[in-house]
């Protein structure tokens, strides 16, 4: 199996301003992400959006293809340098402008091994933590949304809890992993507007006072 331990980026790397979306399967990440996404001066990045979009035929791309191929995760500092080089690339195609855009991360890092891989790369301003009490509601929308993306395997109960199982292992210990004053607690269980609205009232401010205009 292919494997590559070169360091993960230049010293003189870019830093990209951020803030996270951090939540369960199933509590709205993917709905508010693009709806955010939409909204000029933010540009959202999901960690399904950057592995779809990478050449399988990088070096990267045929190590994520034998560890997908064989159903395991992606090595972490593997993950990161996909991260890196996206990021790259969508500043090469002007899609991406860090001075004028707040960046959303929405996936990634995955869990505190990665968070300490992508802290010298990212300034974050704010964890976003999307939270819905009732485990069962998220649990109904992963089946629905499943099916009507036809991935029916995805909307079987034992796959629903498994995903579960893992980002209560691997991912939600990333809330005390950071400091208590970059977390935002968001009340999930509402309108896709409400939490919308929530979420901007968090980082319109972070716009305001660190981000030129786009317009300007």
């Amino acid at each position: 199996m292919i494997t590559d331990k070169n360091p993960l980026h230049e010293v003189d790397a870019p830093c990209y301003q951020a803030v996270m979306l951090v939540g369960p399967p199933g509590v709205g990440k993917g709905t508010q992400g693009k709806m955010l996404a939409q909204i000029p001066g933010i540009f959202h990045v999901s960690s399904g959006d950057m592995f779809r979009e990478l050449d399988i035929n990088s070096k990267c791309g045929q190590i994520f293809q034998q560890y997908a191929g064989i159903g395991k995760l992606v090595p972490d500092h593997i993950t990161i340098k996909i991260w890196q080089d996206y990021m790259a690339a969508k500043v090469r195609e002007q899609v991406y402008a860090p001075e004028s855009d707040l960046l959303i991360l929405d996936g990634i890092p995955r869990n505190i091994v990665q968070a300490g891989l992508i802290a010298p790369y990212i300034k974050l301003f704010k964890v976003i933590y999307m939270v819905c009490e009732d485990r069962e509601v998220m649990f109904k929308r992963i089946r629905g949304r499943s099916l009507k993306e036809n991935r029916i395997d995805d909307s079987e109960e034992i796959v629903v809890r498994y995903r579960w199982d893992v980002y209560k292992r691997e991912t939600e210990p990333l809330i005390d992993y950071y400091p208590q004053d970059l977390i935002r607690i968001i009340d999930a269980d509402t309108t896709a507007a409400d939490v919308l609205h929530q979420i901007l009232s968090s980082i319109v401010p972070i716009q305001k006072n660190h981000f030129k205009s786009p317009f300007m």
